[in-house]
């Protein structure tokens, strides 16, 4: 046979029909005999492939085929037509039974007739190859019924039989074709492309296929249905024909010119009368069908269309098939034992099938007895709830907060535990599986392996398809009461219900990728305890290894716990390496959405074993190995390809169970980091699905510097049917390239890294490395043909990786393994970043956080506001009680106005899709904030009216005594109104008169002592510790470091164990008591800050209040490795008093000052004098009064605009100065550059070790730069400003009761009450302070109003010149807070800081619920770590 010509046709066909199966090199070396089966696949460079290995596969089959050459020259020109099914049963035959069962499964996929019985061809054997189906299984559904997923051989369906007796012009193949799938070709038939007349081995050969229905009402059969044909003549083939006929519930016959052989077939089918028998006669006329007795019917074909045939055709077999009732008469595995009755030879029967099937169904026994939802939590119990809680405890180990060391302690003790648990767990399972993995038969290893599978299968298959039918219905239950927006106790039942069977679906699913789970957690429990391990679990790296090496996958991440079992990978590399030797590798691996093709595209590409079916979805991520050929490695310059298959983003499977977005960042950015190569697949031309997680894996990227990453990616859009999409989407990857841009320079922004383009994180060429996919079905599953041109998209594809792969300088194994845990522990480290759900999502947190502190900031102010207001009340008297109730209605407008704000700001920002996840927790923060304010400010009122109450008796003295000078100045004015004095006899009389009362004063008025506050306090530590020790530290003034001190070693003693001292102390031990005194020294101040010296006086108590929570904070303390001495707490109490007395001392004389009436009314002198001499000078009662009365008002209107300033102030700095208008990140982004700046390496300590102090220290100054600073400095201004408005009110207040008191006809009594009222929430001020001063005999109000005003105005004027110089402003008369603590405070609240790099919690409320959390961690080395 000349070797040289193929039919063009046949060309064609064979070239779509193996390019289906995946590349042609996977077809060439299995021809003439090469059977012998390689330990990986191998990847080829295409290179003319597709010509040049046709011809050279064409040149082999021929030298297989020279026996019959002289049969096949039947055509004029000379030329041999080699027969397209002849190539695929010469591949057949020649192949061993693992190739056999791979074509045959790559067959079903593409919808093609598989062989069912094969007649040898140099012998008179018929065989029935049942373990070709085995890894083949069909779904369907009814109308109107669930679906089903089986096994192809245990599937018991209905069987119709097709042949033909003698010669016939209808092509039975051809008919064959039309009842089952019309638009596709599943059995090859004389009309196809490359056929030809003769064929050498078709002949008795039976093809079976099977019809699927989708469970519309359109499908062709209602049920799953198999098709068998017979080729050749049944007659001829006797053998076939009886063993089909037995299991045929309808034989269908083609006749025409029957010969006696053919007619006695005939005549026993037509006698059994349990067979449904269909005769399709080719010279009977057309007309009414025939029936015939029983179950027999007749079909004529003459003059008959094709289209009329099949219908009518179609029709019977239904009819056959309802009748009787679809009964299942033919199950494959059922009818080897059949076959074998009839001589027919079973490829399972080798002895190397056979006892890798023994030693499955070993293994399947152990499983047996047992519930099958529990056979994974009583045989594999170490990678259930004890696998999953250890990985969520090593994660924890990287996000430690409070008190590290116990906590970190605590959490490896538990872990330590969990290991302890699995080792005691039993090795049965895993030693019955490793005894035939470790055979040195490779073949039977291999049979062990699928039988293995396929024994698991169908152990667990049932309870898999009833739960999951259970699980879809109950979710399509959940998902309508959803639909009905009401949370009902039915739907939070069935929502546990639901959880329930998504834990029962993971609990019947189980494949050899769990058995290898278990080994690997086995062997990481042993792990910990290298020297007690048991030899067969120091064998378990070397199984998996020779596994990964001969091709299968192996779990890189495990899908249920998200974590990578970095110990296991790691030895099972060793092993790897050990054997292949530290080999080059090139990663590729792919990322997509759940169902998206991605498994599908890699097993076409690779010939890999990928799990594709939508039952057994990938979970987590497998690796797989592939060899390269000799011949390719210089060119590509790596030695093997680890393909890295991933689990569906946004899987519905992880819904409810985990952070699902959290998985599925931390897993895109693991294997992206991971490969050289990823594939990004997208299914259809929108990138939109990805985008998000692309953008998280590039901010991912920018924060894990430390790996060094270099990866790259390709984009793979399936599912696009246009053939010119590449050309026309030109704008589209315009646009792609510009998103991708700009997202990255987001990312970069977030990260302050200098990233302009994607390219400079990933490496990405927009037209190369974009890939347009066909559909890979020609129409609706289950029936539908696999797309040729899907496998052409791939090969090219395949092609451009390689192509990239060449120009990489890629790792070794040994160097993998070490990136492998590098990059785990980076992701691990970095989770903030994986709880967002793109960098938009990070932006649009970050604006939220800016307008959720303008929301606080707006309530916060308000709420000052509302507390001067109060407290002016409370002052003057007119409020006797305080409750939340009446703050809440003061503050409403302001909540209900920020209510509104919030709203329309989540309804209309631009980014309000994003945003709108975050509104119900922003609601709730808001009301929390406003509920605290609220809380805190009925708590303070209530405790000053308490204090105003206990000073009450003091105040109305003091009043007293002022309105008793006022008169006395008085009486004795009008005695020498009529003398002529001069103003130093003025002075010497004012003096003699002030001289008797102060006397009288002093007699009647102990005088409040000037305590020695430092004394009483040192009195108090004395009594409280040993005296000698107190005096002597306070003399050595060490205690002044003990906050800043760098190391701790002369305070602590440390702890003996079994008779050893420990080591001295580390940084760590150091870095705790350093917290101590810090946290220590912060409640000190909060004490110190709420005792009302000021008001009441000093008093012992408070010290001892401050020293008693000093020694609790220490005795509180512990630690495993040493005490601390008693010279630390005398230190730390030293220096918490220092601050004390240095306050109480200042606060006391304040109070001394204010309450003392000798030193009160002593700095009242001038003011009376001057009122005095006035009267002397002739002035008027009503001039007289109206200074009187100024003299009161002018300090509570100065403490009055201090209030208002410290409100204005402070909003300024927020508005005008970048470090304060923003969140708490853009205040600690300032601090970080002012630190950058300064250069200081002090404030540098200071940040890291007391950073609420530094934050303090930065604000002050900022605000002193800022306001206090210059040539006219900011405050003064605010200051006047403030003093307008308050001398608005005034004057308001003088109208209004000038206005009301002429209505009421009233008094001078009268115009003061109504004045006062008027001013009772704006400044003290009472009638209560008038009591006691005479001046019944002003009588025109009209006249004392205009006094009044200009008395005041004067008032006004000189408060405002006094304004005019930095030196007149007093900071002490800011009442509540200075505007630096309420910048502290709005900015300001969680000071915990991460163990490792002590970077601080960016939340701005002080024990705030959930996690503590930073935007990015510092370099360990900033904790002193290495």
């Amino acid at each position: 046979m000349p070797s040289n010509l193929v039919s063009d046709q046949g060309l064609q066909f064979t070239s779509r029909y193996w390019k289906a199966f995946g590349h042609f090199s996977c077809f060439k070396p299995f021809l003439c005999g090469r059977t012998k089966r390689n330990k990986a696949r191998s990847v080829t460079v295409n290179k003319g492939i597709v010509t040049k290995e046709m011809n050279e596969i064409h040149s082999e089959t021929v030298g297989f085929l020279d026996d019959e050459n002289d049969e096949c020259d039947d055509n004029n020109d000379g030329n041999t037509r080699i027969h397209p099914m002849d190539v695929q049963m010469a591949v057949f035959h020649c192949a061993d039974s693992f190739l056999r069962q791979n074509m045959v499964t790559k067959l079903s996929s593409c919808q093609y007739a598989l062989p069912l019985l094969v007649p040898s061809p140099t012998s008179t054997d018929i065989e029935l190859p049942l373990w070709t189906f085995r890894q083949i299984k069909k779904t369907w559904k009814s109308v109107g019924g669930s679906s089903t997923s089986l096994p192809v051989c245990q599937v018991k369906a209905p069987m119709v039989f097709f042949c033909r007796l003698g010669s016939v012009s209808t092509s039975k193949s051809q008919l064959l074709n039309s009842l089952i799938n019309p638009t596709y070709d599943t059995f090859f038939h004389r009309d196809s492309p490359g056929s030809s007349r003769n064929r050498l081995f078709m002949e008795g050969l039976v093809e079976i296929a099977w019809y699927c229905p989708a469970g519309n009402t359109d499908d062709l059969f209602s049920e799953c249905t198999a098709f068998c044909n017979l080729h050749g003549d049944a007659a001829e083939h006797r053998e076939q024909a009886d063993f089909l006929t037995e299991r045929a519930t309808v034989s269908v016959i083609l006749l025409q010119n029957m010969k006696p052989k053919e007619k006695e077939l005939l005549e026993r089918l037509y006698k059994d009368s349990s067979k449904y028998l269909i005769c399709v006669i080719s010279d009977l006329q057309k007309g009414a069908l025939k029936i015939g007795s029983c179950n027999n019917m007749r079909i004529g074909l003459r003059d008959r269309n094709q289209a009329e045939l099949q219908e009518e055709l179609r029709a019977v077999i239904r009819t056959c098939l309802q009748k009787c009732n679809s009964a299942p008469t033919f199950c494959l595995e059922e009818s080897s034992e059949l076959a074998k009755r009839c001589g027919f030879r079973v490829d399972e029967d080798s002895e190397d099938c056979q006892e890798g099937k023994t030693g499955a169904l070993e293994v399947t026994e152990l499983l047996k007895g047992e519930d099958i939802s529990q056979i994974k939590t009583k045989l594999l119990p170490c990678q259930g709830k004890l696998w999953q809680e250890w990985s969520s405890k090593n994660k924890q180990l990287y996000h430690l907060y409070g008190d590290v060391e116990q906590t970190k302690s605590k959490i490896q003790q538990e872990m330590k535990l969990i290991r302890n648990r699995q080792r005691e767990t039993s090795l049965t399972l895993i030693k019955a599986v490793c005894r035939y993995l470790n055979i040195k038969h490779n073949t039977k290893k291999a049979y062990f392996v699928r039988w293995l599978g396929v024994c698991l299968d169908v152990l667990f298959l049932e309870e898999l398809s009833e739960v999951t039918q259970q699980y879809y219905k109950l979710m399509s239950d959940v998902n309508d009461l959803k639909q009905k927006c009401e949370l009902t106790d039915d739907l939070r039942k069935k929502q546990e219900q639901l959880e329930k069977l998504s834990e029962k679906v993971d609990a019947v699913t189980c494949g050899l990728e769990h058995i290898m789970r278990e080994m690997g957690q086995i062997y990481e429990a042993w792990a910990e305890r290298p020297r007690e391990m048991p030899a067969e679990v120091s064998d378990l790296p070397a199984v998996a290894a020779d596994l990964l090496i001969s091709g299968h996958p192996l779990e890189l991440m495990d899908g249920d716990a998200a974590h990578v079992p970095l110990t296991w990978i790691e030895s099972v590399l060793d092993k790897v390496t050990e054997t292949l030797g530290d080999q080059r590798v090139f990663v590729l691996s792919v990322l997509g959405l759940q169902s998206s093709g991605k498994s599908t595209m890699l097993n076409t590409m690779f010939g890999l074993q990928f799990a594709v079916s939508a039952g057994r979805c990938t979970r987590g991520a497998f690796m797989q190995l592939i060899r390269v050929k000799e011949e390719d490695k210089e060119e590509l310059r790596f030695d093997y390809l680890l393909v890295v298959d991933t689990e569906g983003l946004q899987s519905l499977q992880l819904v409810g169970k985990q952070s699902d977005l959290s998985h599925d960042n931390e897993l895109a950015t693991f294997v992206t980091g991971l490969a050289d190569m990823t594939l990004i697949n997208i299914f259809g031309e929108n990138p939109a699905e990805m985008k998000d997680v692309i953008q998280i894996v590039v901010q991912a990227f920018l924060r894990i510097k430390k790996v060094k990453l270099t990866p790259s990616c390709m984009f793979v859009h399936q599912n696009v049917p246009d053939i010119s999409a590449g050309e026309k989407n030109m704008e589209g990857k315009r646009r792609l390239q510009d998103k991708l841009d700009e997202m990255t320079r987001l990312a970069a922004a977030e990260e302050v890294c200098s990233a302009e383009y994607f390219t400079d994180v990933i490496k990405f060429n927009i037209q190369t490395d974009v890939h347009y996919f066909a559909q890979l079905w020609e129409g609706n599953p289950p029936m539908a043909p696999p797309n040729p041109r899907y496998s052409e998209n791939v090969e090219k594809l395949k092609q451009a990786v390689l192509t990239a792969a060449a120009g990489k300088k890629c790792l070794r194994l040994s160097e993998l393994k070490v990136r492998i845990r590098d990059l785990w522990t980076a992701v691990l480290s970095e989770d903030f970043v994986f709880s967002f759900k793109n960098t938009l999502e990070i932006a649009g947190e970050k604006k939220l956080e800016v307008i959720y502190g303008n929301w606080t900031w707006d309530l916060r102010e308000n709420m000052l506001f509302i507390q001067n207001k109060l407290q002016n009340r409370i002052e003057n008297g007119k409020l006797k009680a305080v409750d939340q109730k009446l703050i809440s209605e003061e503050i409403n407008p302001t909540l209900t106005a920020v209510q509104s704000k919030m709203e329309k700001f989540f309804n209309e920002d631009n980014d309000a899709e994003i945003l709108s996840q975050w509104k119900a927790r922003t609601e709730q923060r808001i009301k929390d904030v406003c509920d605290s304010l609220t809380e805190a400010t009925a708590r303070k009122m209530t405790e000053l009216i308490k204090l105003k109450a206990a000073c009450k008796k003091l105040d109305e003295k003091k009043t007293q005594y002022e309105n008793e000078l006022f008169n006395r100045s008085k009486d004795l004015a009008s005695r020498l109104k009529d003398k002529a004095m001069n103003e130093q006899s003025l002075g010497r009389e004012f003096d003699s008169m002030w001289e008797r009362w102060l006397s009288n004063l002093r007699s009647e008025t102990p005088p409040i002592k000037d305590l020695n506050i430092e004394q009483e306090v040192m009195n108090i530590l004395s009594s409280t510790f040993e005296r000698r020790i107190v005096y002597s530290n306070r003399e050595s003034k060490q205690y002044k470091q003990i906050n800043t001190r760098r190391e701790y070693s002369e305070y602590v003693t440390m702890k003996k164990y079994f008779g050893i001292i420990s080591r001295s102390l580390d940084s760590k031990d150091h870095d705790s008591v350093r917290e101590l005194v810090q946290e220590t020294v912060r409640e000190a101040e909060e004490i110190i800050i709420t005792k009302p010296v000021d008001r009441t006086g000093y008093s012992d108590t408070y010290t001892q209040e401050i020293v008693n929570r000093v020694k609790k904070r220490v005795e509180e303390f512990k630690s495993e490795r040493f005490r601390l001495k008693n010279e630390f707490t005398v230190d730390l109490s030293l220096f918490v008093c220092d601050i004390a007395v240095r306050k109480f001392t200042e606060l006391h004389r304040v109070f001394r000052e204010s309450n003392d009436p000798v030193i009160y009314l002593g700095n009242k002198k001038g003011e009376f004098f001057s009122i005095f001499k006035k009267q002397c000078e002739g002035a008027t009662a009503t001039t007289v009064f109206t200074d009187f009365i100024c003299n009161k008002l002018k300090p509570s209107i100065l403490q009055s605009v201090y209030d208002q300033t410290v409100i204005d102030a402070a909003g300024e700095m927020r508005r005008n100065y970048p470090a304060f208008n923003g969140n708490r990140s853009n205040l600690e982004k300032h601090i970080l550059l002012d630190l950058a700046e300064d250069e200081n390496f002090e404030r540098f300590i200071t940040y890291i070790q007391n950073p609420k102090k530094h934050f303090s220290d930065f604000i002050k100054i900022k605000f002193k730069q800022e306001m206090l600073e210059g040539r006219n400095p900011r405050i003064l201004e605010i200051l006047k400003n403030a003093l307008k408005m308050k001398q608005s009110s005034v004057f308001s207040a003088i109208q209004k009761a000038t206005q009301e008191t002429k209505q009421n006809r009233g008094g001078v009594h009268e115009w003061l009450e109504r004045f006062s009222l008027e001013l009772q929430s704006e400044m003290r001020f009472t009638l209560k302070d008038l009591v006691g001063a005479q001046y019944q005999e002003i009588t025109h109000t009209d006249f004392f109003s205009k006094v009044m005003n200009k008395t005041l105005q004067s008032v006004f004027d000189d408060l405002t010149s006094s304004f005019n110089d930095i030196s007149s402003v007093r900071m002490d008369m800011f009442r509540q807070k200075r505007p630096e603590d309420i910048l502290m405070k709005q900015l300001c609240g969680c000071w915990v800081q991460c163990p490792f790099c002590k970077a601080i919690c960016t939340n701005t409320i002080e024990g705030h619920d959930g996690d503590h959390s930073v935007p990015f961690h510092s370099p360990q080395g900033v904790n002193g770590v290495t």
